[in-house]
C-alpha cells in the first residue's frame, strides 16, 4: 500500500480502467449469448411452424404466434390444452429415459455422501422410535 496520494490516485485510476473495460467484456459476451439464443430460438420456432417437431408443437407454435400462449405457459403448466399437456408428458418421458441412461452409466445409482447416510439412518432410527413409542402408547 502506497502512501503517496498520487500514486494512490494513478493506481485507482488503473483499477477503475480495469473494471470498466472487464465490465465492457462482460456485457459484450452476454450480447453475444443473447444474440445466439436468439438466432436459436428463430430457428426451433420455424422448424415448430414446418410440424418438425410434432403435431403438438406446430399447433402450440402456431398459438404462441399468435400471443394465445408461450413457450413458457407451455413448459410450466399454465397452458393446459391437450397439446401442452402432450408436450409436457413427453418431455417427461424424454427426461425419464435420460435420467435412466445417466444412472445406466454410472452402473446403478450415485452414491450417497457419507453425511447423507448418516443422516439418513438417524432418520429411519428416530422414525422406529416413534412407531415403538406410539405403539406402546396405545395411539396407533
Amino acid at each position: 500500500m502506497t502512501t503517496d496520494p498520487a500514486e494512490a490516485i494513478a493506481q485507482l485510476q488503473a483499477a477503475t480502467v480495469r473494471l470498466k473495460e472487464r465490465t465492457s467484456a462482460l456485457a459484450a459476451a452476454r450480447e453475444q449469448r443473447e444474440a445466439a439464443r436468439k438466432a436459436e430460438d428463430v430457428k426451433t420456432a420455424e422448424a415448430r411452424r414446418r410440424g418438425e417437431q410434432g403435431r403438438d408443437w406446430q399447433v402450440l407454435q402456431q398459438r404462441i404466434d399468435l400471443g394465445q400462449t408461450s413457450e413458457f405457459a407451455v413448459i410450466q403448466g399454465l397452458d393446459t390444452s391437450v397439446e401442452a399437456r402432450a408436450i409436457r408428458k413427453a418431455m417427461g418421458q424424454a427426461l425419464g429415459r435420460f435420467a435412466d441412461e445417466a444412472e445406466a452409466e454410472q452402473e446403478g445409482p450415485a452414491p450417497i455422501p457419507p453425511e447423507m447416510a448418516e443422516a439418513q439412518q438417524r432418520l429411519v432410527d428416530t422414525l422406529q422410535r416413534l412407531r415403538e413409542s406410539t405403539r406402546a402408547s396405545g395411539l396407533q
